[in-house]
C-alpha cells in the first residue's frame, strides 16, 4: 500500500483499526532570535498541495520504533535544515478526519526551538491564513498554548527556554506568542514563576550592551 487512502480503504470496521489512522508530527519551530522570534515553514515538494507553504512535518516512523521526540528532531533536520535546540513540547493533538484528503491523519503538534538566524524562517505575522492540512489554525492554537503555559507549565517552559535563560530571551518568546504583553508583565512572570532563579555569578554575552543576567533552573521545580 502506497498511500494513506489505500491503507484506510483496506482496513475497515473492526478488522484492524490500528492501520486505519496515521500519525504525523508537525513542528511549530521557533527561532532563538532575541529581536524577533521567527517560525520555520516549508514549501511542499510533493503532492498534494505541491508548492504550498506548510509547517514542517512527517509521519511518525512507528515501524522503526521512533518516538515523537525522535521524529521531531529528524523532521527538523531533514525539512528545516536545523537541529532542535532544547526539548520537545507537545502542544496539541489534532484528530480532524477531514484535514487531509489522503485519509485520517492525527497530528501531534510539537513546539521546539531552532537556532537564531535559521534560513527561511518567517515572522509570525507573515504566516499564511490558508495553509493546507489545517496548519494555519494549528499554529494559532500552538501559540496560544505556549502563551498560557510559559512560566506555568514546567515541562513546556524548560523545553522552550532551556535550563537557563535571560530576560531578553524569555521576553522574545513571550512576545512572539503575545505581542501585547508588556515588559514588566513578562519580567514579573519570569521572576515569580518559581522555575528559575537569578544566578548573579553568571552573565551571558548578548552582542549589545553589557552581558545579561542568567536565570537558572530551580532544582525543586517539577
Amino acid at each position: 500500500m502506497s498511500s494513506l487512502r489505500e491503507t484506510n480503504l483496506v482496513y475497515k470496521g473492526g478488522n484492524h483499526p490500528l492501520h486505519g489512522t496515521w500519525l504525523s508530527v508537525d513542528l511549530v519551530a521557533l527561532t532563538q532570535d532575541v529581536d524577533v522570534v521567527r517560525i520555520a515553514l516549508i514549501t511542499r515538494a510533493g503532492e498534494p498541495h505541491r508548492g504550498a507553504t506548510t509547517l514542517p512535518g512527517g509521519l511518525l516512523a512507528a515501524w522503526n520504533q521512533e518516538t515523537v521526540e525522535q521524529a521531531a528532531r529528524r523532521i527538523a533536520r531533514e525539512k528545516v535544515g536545523a537541529e532542535i535546540v532544547g526539548g520537545v513540547a507537545i502542544l496539541d493533538v489534532v484528530s480532524d478526519p477531514g484535514r487531509d484528503e489522503r485519509g485520517h491523519t492525527v497530528s501531534i503538534v510539537v513546539g521546539v526551538r531552532i537556532p537564531a538566524g535559521t534560513p527561511g524562517a518567517l515572522r509570525i505575522d507573515d504566516v499564511p491564513d490558508d495553509m493546507p492540512f489545517g496548519h494555519s489554525p494549528m499554529v494559532r492554537a500552538a501559540l496560544a498554548k505556549i502563551r498560557t503555559g510559559l512560566f506555568t507549565d514546567p515541562t513546556l517552559t524548560y523545553a522552550l527556554l532551556g535550563e537557563s535563560t535571560t530576560m531578553a530571551e524569555a521576553m522574545a518568546l513571550a512576545r512572539a506568542c503575545d505581542p501585547d504583553a508588556s515588559e514588566s508583565t513578562i519580567g514579573s512572570r519570569l521572576r515569580r514563576c518559581g522555575m528559575y532563579h537569578p544566578d548573579h555569578s553568571r552573565r551571558r554575552e548578548t552582542g549589545a550592551g553589557r552581558p545579561a543576567l542568567v536565570f537558572t533552573r530551580t532544582l525543586k521545580a517539577s
